[in-house]
């Protein structure tokens, strides 16, 4: 469950490696979000040594304190996927996405639910679906 400052860790290619949760994209007002859901993000921290083999044209989109949406992928919270069976995971982590939820680098790291890959296509070209 993610709710407002809670700090997560970024799992694709971009240089941005810890971010916190600014807003919940969700109705009803509702303020805690789960996996699979959209949430805005900022920047809190990047990796220099793969910011410096960006892009200039990217490394001006994901500098310190710039905001984007991103896609909650893993969190601590237990998943139920069937009646009885409960994934989780080690850690809250989350993939940088645009508007129409299409990932904004081209790998992802780490395992991706199978859910998610056929709720999202384009997340599925850019990970694995392991679990």
């Amino acid at each position: 469950m993610i709710q407002l400052r809670t700090f997560l860790i970024a799992t694709d290619k971009t240089a941005i490696v810890k971010v916190y949760c600014i807003k919940v994209l969700k109705g009803n007002k509702q303020k805690i979000a789960k996996i699979g859901e959209i949430i805005i993000i900022c920047v809190n921290s990047i990796n220099m040594k793969k910011f410096t083999n960006l892009k200039s044209r990217f490394q001006k989109k994901f500098n310190v304190g710039t905001m984007h949406r991103a896609l909650i992928v893993r969190t601590k919270v237990n998943y139920e996927r069937i009646k009885g069976i409960f994934i989780k995971f080690n850690e809250n982590s989350i993939v940088i996405v645009s508007k129409l939820v299409v990932p904004l680098s081209n790998k992802t790291y780490g395992p991706i639910l199978r859910e998610f890959c056929m709720k999202w296509p384009s997340l599925g070209c850019v990970s694995v679906c392991i679990i």
